[in-house]
């Protein structure tokens, strides 16, 4: 049901992206590395995530029966809202990861390569990474023992809503930004100078606490991708597996 609900959501972002009034800039819809970005989509988004969550349900509750009685006999409405807080944090925490560990950067440089933000960039990363960001959440809410339908719920909501942000859809949204991270706010994470802010996707509280939240302006139609690779990390999906392996991750400057 949650894959169903997600290809709903992600469709009707598709459409929204495409219309004149509505996207930011104007973008071919088959773009270059389209293809690449699909398989991407496939098979680390949908197939990882899907065979991961099904390995971690027969050890629901793991980390304490007790975890699992309370959340299952709370009510459902703040189940959900506690996971949705969780999931963000621990896509958060593994962000985190991801730029502050030479390795994990290596694997990270990936999904920051893309040279046009859309939809389908989102899922742009390499199969590591993926297995990651899926193990501390939603991997880690199931071992707690959140009920799956809270866990399938949280999954749609943040997938949804990093869809969006790394879209292409007009306004600023500066309504939203005390609360949560818009994709004005994510693509200055995307633009090399700033890529060590604005590491949320969900909520913005988590950049606000580490006073790592950029809000300028300034760089909304700069180039995006890999900080000191703009114009040669490579593109193509085979490239991009072995790309982390072929030399030792070097300590440049990311900002």
């Amino acid at each position: 049901m949650d894959i169903l609900l997600f290809s709903v959501g992600l469709g009707m972002l598709i459409v929204a992206e495409r219309m004149p009034r509505l996207r930011f800039q104007r973008l071919p819809l088959v773009r270059p590395f389209f293809v690449s970005d699909l398989f991407y989509l496939a098979t680390g988004a949908i197939l990882l995530s899907v065979v991961m969550r099904a390995q971690a349900v027969p050890w629901a509750g793991l980390f304490g029966e007790g975890i699992q009685r309370t959340l299952t006999a709370a009510p459902f409405v703040l189940t959900v809202g506690l996971a949705i807080i969780l999931h963000d944090l621990g896509g958060y925490g593994s962000h985190i990861l991801l730029h502050r560990i030479d390795a994990l950067w290596a694997l990270h440089k990936v999904h920051h390569s893309s040279l046009t933000l859309d939809w389908l960039a989102t899922f742009r990363a390499h199969i590591l990474e993926h297995a990651l960001r899926h193990f501390l959440s939603p991997v880690l809410l199931i071992l707690l023992g959140f009920p799956l339908a809270a866990v399938g719920i949280a999954s749609v909501v943040l997938g949804i809503w990093s869809a969006l942000v790394h879209a292409n859809p007009h306004g600023a949204w500066h309504w939203l930004e005390p609360l949560l991270i818009t994709p004005r706010l994510h693509r200055l994470h995307h633009v090399p100078a700033t890529s060590e802010r604005n590491l949320g996707v969900f909520l913005s509280v988590w950049d606000r606490l580490r006073g790592t939240l950029e809000t300028s302006p300034t760089a909304l139609l700069q180039p995006t991708s890999v900080p000191g690779a703009v114009e040669t990390y490579p593109q193509t999906w085979p490239r991009q597996f072995l790309e982390p392996f072929a030399r030792k991750p070097k300590c440049e400057k990311r900002t």
